[in-house]
């Protein structure tokens, strides 16, 4: 398992601190990596990088080949789950001044683990990108205690690594993917267009936009917001490495902070359904 994170813990928005932070935590078959590092050469190819190069998402998104680059992930082999904090709905008191929001989205990712089918004995290594020791060490001590509190039948090893590593390279397709994340969902935070409330359909809520004025709901038996969610630029070349792709079964894998914010951003059921 690879895993990155994608934001700042910050809370000073007006001074350009991200909406969002997120984790993502990116699961390989043994057998895939070698695939997996193939999509990433061919992910620096397209952007002119060196083999060697180490790529992040804010300066692959900005390129003129960035959306190439990025719709190759649709090729990536692995289970990927993520935590994301909305930080304008959090109280910000309970993490200003410490690294608690960092250690709280790499462990929630890693939790993940448990949603997943291994068999009796099964390895598996967790390789996080290194991050400052004030967060790392809470989240050895964590998965530690959680180990011991919850015995499992396959073992989880976890490690600090720098993703310029030769031998750890793919937690950088895991900062692409957690920079996607953070894009989409911040993008739906701040285009006013793009922001659902009272959990209508998406194109209910439109067309009363629109007429102002009462009319019917263009949807008969209500209409799923994560199709609305998956045609995001952003968003759909990774939603099909979730594990699961119905809003039900995403709590396992996808985790939001607060978590009201899986009713505006994974919508269910029209409360206008005819």
């Amino acid at each position: 398992m690879y895993v990155d994170a994608s934001g700042d813990d910050g809370f000073k928005f007006d001074h350009n601190s991200s909406i969002c932070y997120a984790a993502a935590a990116l699961l390989v078959k043994q057998e895939d990596i070698a695939h997996n590092l193939d999509i990433l050469s061919q992910i620096k190819a397209i952007l002119g990088c060196k083999p060697t190069d180490e790529i992040k998402y804010s300066k692959v998104r900005r390129h003129k080949h960035g959306k190439e680059a990025l719709a190759l992930l649709s090729n990536i082999r692995g289970r990927l789950s993520c935590h994301i904090v909305f930080k304008k709905e959090v109280d910000a008191s309970q993490y200003i001044g410490n690294k608690i929001m960092s250690v709280v989205c790499h462990c929630m990712a890693l939790n993940s683990l448990d949603a997943y089918s291994f068999c009796d004995g099964e390895k598996i290594l967790v390789s996080i990108d290194r991050m400052k020791q004030t967060e790392e060490e809470p989240i050895k001590q964590i998965l530690d205690n959680n180990s011991e509190k919850k015995p499992r039948g396959f073992d989880v090893s976890v490690i600090f690594r720098d993703s310029k590593d030769a031998n750890f390279l793919l937690i950088q397709i895991a900062d692409l993917l957690c920079g996607s994340i953070r894009e989409h969902f911040e993008q739906y935070e701040t285009q006013e267009d793009m922001v659902y409330f009272s959990q209508k359909c998406p194109l209910c809520v439109k067309l009363v936009e629109i007429k102002k004025a009462r009319s019917r709901p263009l949807c008969q038996k209500g209409k799923s917001r994560t199709e609305k969610i998956i045609s995001s630029q952003a968003f759909k070349p990774i939603y099909p490495l979730f594990p699961v792709r119905k809003a039900a079964g995403m709590i396992d894998y996808f985790f939001m902070e607060p978590p009201y914010m899986m009713d505006r951003h994974f919508y269910m059921i029209c409360t206008r359904k005819k």
